[in-house]
């Protein structure tokens, strides 16, 4: 998937590859299967219609997730705790980076980014 992000920067090729790189290093750390779930989430907190991805997820991780986009500083340290005993302290830092990626993909599909930035070449 590249996103509205990688395309807004498209033109900007070295800006590119790193983002679509450091994006695919947050799934291949958290996995293609909870990535799905997280991504997903995120789009129906943003009222994106996303398809459901196949198979469970923890609970603890999606609703950590739903919380990312407008409620991340109400996060408490219990939450925290809660989805690293889940998953683990590793895959719980690629989770929120996850999270915050499928939110910035989001809200510059919100706002169309691809079609600004095209527009102010």
């Amino acid at each position: 998937m590249n996103g509205s992000v990688a395309q807004a920067l498209s033109g900007h090729s070295n800006l590119s590859d790193d983002y679509v790189a450091f994006r695919d290093a947050a799934t291949a750390a958290l996995g293609e299967h909870l990535t799905a779930h997280i991504r997903h989430a995120i789009a129906e907190t943003h009222g994106l219609a996303s398809e459901v991805p196949a198979g469970d997820a923890p609970a603890v991780c999606l609703d950590y997730a739903r919380r990312m986009p407008f409620e991340h500083t109400a996060i408490t340290d219990e939450e925290a705790k809660a989805v690293v005993s889940a998953i683990g302290e590793q895959r719980y830092v690629a989770l929120s980076v996850v999270a915050a990626l499928a939110d910035a993909e989001c809200r510059a599909e919100r706002v169309d980014l691809v079609g600004l930035v095209d527009t102010a070449k």
